[in-house]
């Protein structure tokens, strides 16, 4: 998928299948001159938001390469060994009105950010590969603050080996090292797309590849502790992580409802919730989702339980999603659907008991990359519709209200926007959001966000502005 904004991704990710810019081939022609990029067929292969998952085997054929977008997916090195070179570069400008809704320092004047990123697929032999990611994120003018997700120079953002062996009617595959790490939907672990930069793991993944029947594997590791200087990013000891997952078909056919089941234990020290005191959070997360198509009509449900212990206080938490829209048949394609997320807060401080949900890698639940789902209860209908072949375009709103009033309101980040502390209503606010995204051709794609947050009763009792925001992004990849 051509780059888009974090809120865009975020939004499709719950959404139905999505249509995406087709990778470009070859002209049908192979005597014709090489061109930069060449001219894209009706459809093809697709860039993909985990870039490792992109296979450009099919350009093996040397009269396939006609171009230099080409000659660079697949450079021949031997027989059976070859390269792929793959990049993005993504500028967004963006206006940030009452950020944090008024707390804390402010940009009045806008900002730019810029994200690049290049990397290298080396295939030594048909069933051995290296893959390296560079990336180096910068933002210029945000006078609110550049913590790690708006800025981290140049550095190893993904660098690891992966071998697979054929067994059965089973593909098994053993990847070991630094990798972006996406499970199902996004809703439990997401690569941070909407934030400046990226993030990834630092894992060993047994996976198992079916074409029929159950598919899945184990994996291990920690998390990656972020520097914005270059090349000093390193594994950080203090949250480590071990899970699994399954996924199968419940039935014959691409519309068919598939099961996923996901299961992780993340140690993390130094977390903080709304208690106020930091400490251990040693915590099992146990995860159930059902997705598909009925016709015009798609769903996606998820519930999410959560048992373990946090500095001595027994957790318990939970969080569902679940997503339903239909697709019309009209020349705009329109889809209307509704998104409702609930995720458990602390019910008393005093209870030796916490049940705050921990989010995790959450991506946005709404349009814009400021609000978890921690302790949030979220009501979103969406349309999304195409005026033209290219041009797609999503209106949506979104209520949110605590789940819990003795809990506050999370950050994105897992901090703690507002303390339960500064005010007794649940009514968080109203969200009012649109999006648009033109793919200029299928390497290029323009996106434009705009939305306001009419701050609700609670973050009123706190002080809160209304808050607004919009951004323009420019997004390159080859």
């Amino acid at each position: 998928m051509l780059l888009v904004s974090a809120a865009v991704a975020a939004l499709l990710s719950a959404s139905a299948p999505q249509e995406r810019p087709p990778v470009a081939r070859q002209e049908s022609t192979s005597n014709v001159a090489p061109a930069l990029f060449p001219k894209p067929p009706p459809a093809g292969p697709i860039f993909k938001l985990i870039n490792y998952d992109e296979d450009w085997s099919y350009l093996r054929a040397p009269e396939k390469r006609t171009s230099i977008w080409s000659d660079l997916k697949y450079v021949p090195l031997g027989d059976q060994s070859w390269l792929s070179i793959g990049g993005e570069a993504r500028w967004r400008a963006e206006y940030r009105g009452h950020e944090r809704f008024g707390r804390g320092l402010q940009d009045d004047n806008g900002d730019l950010q810029q994200r690049l990123r290049l990397w290298g697929d080396l295939h030594l032999t048909p069933n051995l590969r290296a893959f390296v990611d560079i990336q180096d994120a910068r933002s210029v003018g945000l006078d609110s603050g550049t913590p790690i997700t708006e800025e981290s120079h140049a550095d190893f953002h993904q660098a690891f080996i992966e071998g697979s062996l054929p067994v059965g009617d089973a593909n098994v595959r053993l990847r070991v090292g630094r990798q972006e790490f996406g499970v199902g939907a996004f809703r439990l672990f997401e690569m941070r797309e909407g934030t400046n930069t990226r993030v990834a793991l630092d894992l060993a993944r047994l996976m198992v590849d079916r074409p029929t029947g159950w598919s899945g594997g184990v994996f291990g590791g920690y998390a990656v502790r972020e520097s914005k200087a270059s090349w000093d990013d390193a594994t950080n000891y203090d949250y480590k992580l071990y899970g699994g997952m399954a996924s199968r078909a419940l039935g014959e056919g691409p519309t068919a409802p598939r099961l996923e089941l996901f299961y992780v234990n993340t140690d993390r020290k130094g977390i903080a919730f709304d208690t106020g005191v930091a400490g251990r959070d040693d915590r099992n997360t146990y995860s159930v989702r059902v997705f598909g198509r009925r016709g015009s009509y798609d769903y996606d449900v998820e519930g999410v339980l959560q048992r373990g212990d946090f500095r001595g206080l027994d957790a318990r938490a939970w969080y569902v999603s679940a997503t339903g829209g239909k697709t019309f048949d009209h020349p705009w394609s329109p889809r209307v659907a509704v998104r409702f997320d609930a995720a458990s807060g602390d019910k008393d401080r005093n209870d030796n008991k916490l049940n705050t949900y921990n989010q995790l890698y959450v991506p946005a639940v709404s349009l814009r990359t400021d609000f978890g789902v921690s302790n949030m209860v979220l009501v979103q209908p969406q349309v999304t519709f195409k005026p033209t072949q290219k041009l797609l375009v999503g209106l949506q709103t979104a209520g949110l209200w605590r789940e819990s009033k003795d809990d506050g309101v999370y950050l994105l980040s897992g901090q703690v926007l507002r303390s339960a502390t500064e005010g007794a209503a649940s009514h968080v606010g109203w969200r009012y959001a649109a999006w648009a995204s033109y793919p200029l051709n299928p390497f290029v794609t323009l996106t434009g966000i705009a939305n306001y947050t009419q701050a609700g009763k609670f973050l009123k009792q706190s002080g809160a502005r209304d808050q607004s925001y919009a951004g323009l992004v420019l997004g390159v990849k080859f």
